[in-house]
């Protein structure tokens, strides 16, 4: 259902531009200004504009689907890193640094699904790098894994926190409206071809131009974890927490909800 839901809620915008064709044509009987050929080329245009956006926002949506398993190979590496370096560490210091790596782990969770900042996760990262007690081999090797996962959170950050080209989304509103404004005051050979046209070109404008905002950010998720069809599966964080879970290696609460 979920995939079907930005196309039921772009059918009101179709349903409001055939009213007002109908207003026009019916009710205020007003004659068209023009032929629906001559729309063709401002048709085409707006087509164009669409296809330069979406190939826009898609390139960072790709980018985005290998982000949460890149966070997931550095957190299960830090993991690695603490097992292999329990043999140098005290008892307390053991404990200490596996209660730093709990807190990284819920503070990515509680971070991914917007429940807050970025700086509680480096804040957990800064914690793990000077843990007491810790050898000179885990500190080199477990440096690589935060280095990984602090670009692949600042990364999701700056795509959360930015649109793709600001003014390239004046340019793509202007000309949907344009068109569709066009649509409703041109003339077209009977009523059956004015509302099939009418309707199929505003509901396949719409549709886009809020699948492509709805792109430009793959990672809005809601706080408990529920996620649009659109944004990006977050399964490798959450199976590899609760594969630790499962491991009782560490105490996590972390939702491993998977849409």
């Amino acid at each position: 259902m979920i995939k079907w839901k930005l196309m039921l809620t772009t059918l009101p915008f179709t349903i409001v531009l055939l009213l007002l064709t109908f207003v026009r044509t019916q009710t205020l009987e007003m004659s068209p200004l023009f032929e629906f050929s001559d729309t063709a080329p401002i048709i085409t245009v707006t087509a164009l504009v669409i296809g330069f956006m979406l190939s826009g926002v898609m390139a960072d949506h790709k980018e985005g689907e290998k982000l949460p398993a890149d966070i997931a190979c550095g957190l299960q590496g830090i993991e690695d890193c603490i097992q292999a370096d329990a043999v140098h560490l005290s008892e307390t210091d053991l404990i200490t640094l596996k209660q730093h790596y709990a807190v990284l782990c819920q503070s990515v969770v509680n971070w991914l699904f917007n429940r807050e900042n970025t700086e509680n996760s480096y804040a957990a990262l800064r914690a793990i790098v000077s843990a007491h007690g810790t050898s000179p081999s885990f500190k080199v090797n477990v440096l690589r894994n935060i280095d990984a996962i602090r670009r692949s959170i600042t990364r999701v950050d700056v795509i959360r926190r930015t649109d793709f080209i600001a003014t390239g989304y004046v340019l793509l509103d202007v000309f949907v409206t344009l068109t569709l404004g066009l649509l409703v005051f041109a003339n077209f050979k009977n009523a059956i071809a004015q509302y099939c046209i009418i309707s199929s070109i505003s509901l396949v404008y719409v549709y886009m131009l809020r699948l492509i905002r709805d792109l430009d950010n793959p990672f809005d998720y809601q706080q408990d974890g529920t996620a649009g069809a659109s944004e990006v599966d977050y399964f490798p964080i959450t199976e590899a927490l609760k594969r630790l879970g499962e491991a009782d290696y560490y105490q996590l609460n972390v939702d491993s909800k998977i849409r």
